[in-house]
């Protein structure tokens, strides 16, 4: 296997790999979306509301704002609010207050006095420092004179196989790389094909048709129907792929992926060691 980066930022990884199948890939990206674990508002408690907009729109729109996780990613990547002691717990005699592990409490209070003013997620107040929103820019919801909001918030811990508010990742693809062959002597420059390029991957150049960027081509085939010659053709390279993953800003796309890989690791280390089981004549 050989992989390369061909884009890093701190919300964007782009990797190029090759000699792995594509299922490879595909688990990598379906775990960067559903199992990585981060922080999302789950339960509102409404004290006031006002405002023209109705509870249970104004809980959804605090739900899907995105929670910074990145300082907190080794302390939480292997809770479960239903499978913690704590905070599962229902026995007589046991503590069952909520868990300071598993939930954060969040606060909102606004209110427009003079004027109509706009309530933003930088408004929100948290009891933990580093679970706070990512952007303080997103707007909530707009008080006119008179309106007023105050509610109590708790985010937990959660993945997104259980709810999309929980995906760390607003982006997870994988995609072919082209592999552009170009018949020379039936090619007779015409630039059709250059023409219907979406993405301009195909140029004439010095009385010679180029291909600029092999990896910006999404295999649509446009360049190979508008080529009277049949002078062009596209496929797909075999074992050779881009994998993108995108950050909501909860989390490091880097850290996206690492977690990833380190969940799909340790259950196949689980599926190991109950085939070991089986082989032994174990079969519970």
């Amino acid at each position: 296997m050989e992989i390369s980066i061909k884009e890093h930022a701190e919300e964007v990884i782009e990797l190029e790999v090759k000699g792995v199948p594509l299922a490879f890939l595909n688990v990598i990206r379906r775990y960067a979306l559903a199992k990585v674990p981060t922080y999302a508002i789950d339960e509102v408690m409404i004290v006031v509301n006002t405002s023209s907009m109705f509870d249970e729109i104004l809980a959804h729109r605090l739900a899907l704002i995105p929670l910074r996780t990145e300082d907190v990613i080794e302390k939480i990547k292997s809770l479960d609010p239903e499978i913690c002691e704590k905070c599962s717990s229902t026995t007589e005699g046991l503590d069952t207050s909520i868990c300071n592990e598993c939930f954060v409490h969040m606060v909102l209070e606004a209110e427009a006095t003079s004027g109509e003013i706009t309530v933003y997620s930088g408004d929100i107040k948290s009891d933990d420092p580093n679970v706070v929103p990512v952007y303080n820019n997103i707007p909530i919801v707009i008080l006119a004179p008179g309106q007023r909001i105050a509610l109590e918030m708790k985010a937990r811990v959660g993945r997104g196989l259980e709810h999309a508010k929980w995906s760390p990742a607003t982006v997870a693809v994988t995609r072919y790389v082209a592999d552009i062959r170009i018949d020379r002597k039936l090619c007779n420059l015409c630039g059709k094909c250059v023409e219907v390029c979406p993405r301009g991957t195909l140029k004439i150049e010095n009385a010679e048709l180029k291909v600029l960027d092999i990896y910006s081509c999404i295999l649509c085939k446009q360049c190979v129907k508008a080529c009277p010659n049949n002078a062009i053709d596209v496929s797909e390279v075999k074992d050779h792929y881009i994998l993108r993953i995108e950050s909501a800003g909860s989390l490091k796309a880097k850290t996206i992926i690492r977690e990833a890989v380190y969940i799909l690791l340790n259950e196949l280390n689980e599926l190991e060691k109950f085939v070991e089981k089986i082989a032994k004549g174990v079969t519970t």
